[in-house]
């Protein structure tokens, strides 16, 4: 069972050659990733949108990449670097989503 569900844009070739990266780290299969529309529509390119069944919420932006970095061993001193508020100012908060980090699903 997989903890996220990373909806990308399939045409955009970034997008796909970075989720095929998520996936071959992915050991233990958290995250199931996925082209089809995201519960906010269409994904743009360059940018991910990440479903968390369990906790019902959907995360954007760098809350998105953050949460997908929590689920991956080898990502996951990047994920807990995303935490730190100097490096939220640095990489930007451009898609807050609806509560600050996370809309409801």
């Amino acid at each position: 069972m997989t903890a996220i569900t990373l909806h990308y844009n399939a045409s955009c070739p970034d997008c796909a050659r970075q989720a095929s990266r998520t996936a071959r780290l992915d050991w233990f299969g958290r995250v199931a990733l996925t082209t089809q529309p995201s519960p906010l529509g269409e994904v743009p390119v360059g940018e991910i949108v990440v479903v968390d069944r369990r906790q019902q919420r959907l995360f954007t932006g760098v809350f998105a990449t953050r949460r997908v970095c929590m689920e991956v061993p080898l990502l996951l001193p990047l994920g807990l670097l995303l935490y730190l508020r100097p490096v939220l100012l640095i990489v930007g908060r451009r898609n807050l989503g609806c509560n600050g980090d996370a809309c409801e699903v």
